[in-house]
């Protein structure tokens, strides 16, 4: 069994990088960049692996993969990891899960569409719009943690979902508060030697749990 992951630094692909780590599966990484050079993301070679040009792709055996929330939730069920098998347990984990990679995310993504397209002028009072929506999302996040009383999203052991969370979290850390049952989120898992080495990897430097 072979994988290869393509993956942008500090990107939603570097939590597929970090969760592969931890299930033990040691993939080839490539790291990609925007642009169409030796290893941009419209290379065409790369497009002719994956057509629609982004991360995270993954290869298993020679067959492509994409979208990051049906990878990390084949590779968990798979390898039997970082997803409960059965039951309100699986629900919660995946409610999370998909929290992250279908709410979250995409918060995220407009701002980032803000900067790069919209004229300088009008740029202040969207992004302003957007951010506090995005602190309303981590708002809920430490609420529902607090009645939880876990120290996970899902429990009390990690879940694929505090990978995929603690990644979104380091995208313009200082734009947001964090509270403290979500910093010790990110700070839990950070630490972890499989994050390390996808830190490490991809160059990033991990600042949302400071």
């Amino acid at each position: 069994m072979s994988y290869e992951l393509y993956s942008k630094a500090g990107s939603c692909s570097m939590a597929v990088h970090a969760i592969m780590n931890e299930l033990g599966l040691n993939p080839k990484v490539y790291i990609k960049v925007a642009g169409d050079g030796p290893d941009g993301l419209k290379n065409p070679e790369y497009l002719k692996l994956n057509p629609r040009g982004n991360v995270p792709f993954l290869v298993e055996d020679g067959k492509g993969m994409i979208e990051g929330g049906a990878i990390i939730t084949y590779l968990c069920d798979k390898h039997g990891a970082l997803l409960p098998k059965l039951g309100q347990q699986r629900a919660q984990a995946l409610q999370w899960l998909m929290f992250a990679n279908a709410t979250l995310h995409p918060a995220y993504g407009r701002t980032f569409w803000i900067s790069s397209n919209l004229p300088q002028e009008q740029q202040e009072g969207a992004l302003k719009a957007a951010r506090a929506q995005i602190q309303q999302l981590w708002d809920y996040v430490e609420g529902e943690l607090e009645k939880s009383g876990t120290t996970y999203l899902a429990g009390i052991e990690p879940t694929a979902a505090d990978f995929l969370l603690t990644t979104i979290a380091n995208w313009n850390p200082a734009a947001y508060k964090f509270g403290p049952k979500t910093k010790a989120v990110f700070k839990n898992i950070s630490a972890r030697p499989s994050y390390q080495k996808a830190l490490a990897e991809e160059n990033i430097e991990y600042k949302a749990a400071a």
